[in-house]
């Protein structure tokens, strides 16, 4: 204890200082994690010459790969912290696939893509009409747009809010706006406190011919946009789903690897990262 203090006073006031900040850089430097990948198609056959990309939030590319022969691709990146972190593979013949995995200093995560095969465009099979097409472009959004997007979303309201403005307030006529909210396929059926409910929607912008309900604004401003695969509404016209609350609806798809909890909002699966193999 002696030789401690004796060292602390020779150091003196600006010694500590740099030790301090030394301490912090060196707490600060960036350490690497890693990623395996095994990419394959539905049969289970192994997908070769794939690319993928490693994402932190919307647009932050950390790494790029290609799977090989087998399937397998490898990516190395530098990280602080543990972090929430996104796989996308893309090849022509392939749907886009999405995976989200948590990976800290010195992690190896496994991650298994499954890419489904993309059906022959046929012209001429299916006649759409500008008002169907019209309808589509307003009431759908995917990934690829919200990425694509070059404004700030902060969550899955904003992406409504700024992309999709007709899911607010209906092109079609209707008088009920957004009544409904499913994540991942289960209807989230929130209480309607109505003191709050004002000033929920004024908190984020609600336009006042919107109908939103408290379900579908609290749902949205919980989900991180990124997480979202694909949203869907269906108005007060739309008869394709005979399932109570499916019209008046938002459908919400995830991708894999998020989860949805009501009063938490959408995170990444708690699964646990396979031993640590790297010094």
């Amino acid at each position: 204890m002696f030789g401690v203090r004796r060292t602390f006073a020779t150091l003196g006031v600006a010694g500590l200082f740099s030790l301090a900040a030394a301490l912090a850089a060196n707490a600060q430097t960036p350490q690497h994690a890693y990623l395996r990948i095994s990419a394959r198609d539905s049969t289970n056959v192994p997908i070769p010459q794939a690319e993928f990309t490693v994402t932190r939030g919307l647009h932050d590319v950390i790494a790029r790969g290609t799977t090989d022969d087998n399937g397998l691709g490898f990516a190395t990146f530098e990280v602080h912290d543990s972090l929430d972190l996104q796989v996308t593979m893309r090849k022509i013949g392939f749907a886009r696939t999405d995976h989200f995995f948590e990976a800290g200093p010195r992690d190896t995560a496994v991650v298994m893509l499954v890419a489904a095969r993309s059906a022959a465009n046929t012209l001429g099979a299916v006649k759409i009409t500008a008002k169907r097409e019209n309808q589509v472009t307003s009431y759908v959004i995917n990934a690829d747009d919200i990425a694509a997007s070059n404004q700030t979303l902060l969550d899955g309201f904003d992406v409504v809010k700024k992309m999709r403005p007709d899911m607010l307030t209906s092109h079609g006529g209707c008088a009920t706006g957004v009544q409904n909210v499913w994540v991942n396929g289960k209807r989230i059926i929130y209480p309607l406190p109505a003191n709050t409910i004002a000033a929920q929607r004024a908190r984020v912008g609600v336009p006042p011919r919107a109908r939103f309900t408290y379900a579908a604004v609290s749902v949205l401003t919980d989900i991180a946009p990124e997480h979202i695969e694909e949203m869907t509404y269906k108005d007060c016209f739309d008869h394709s789903m005979a399932v109570v609350g499916s019209r008046d609806a938002l459908f919400i798809v995830l991708k894999p690897g998020v989860v949805y909890q009501p009063g938490v909002g959408s995170y990444v699966d708690d699964t646990p990262i396979p031993a640590r193999t790297h010094p």
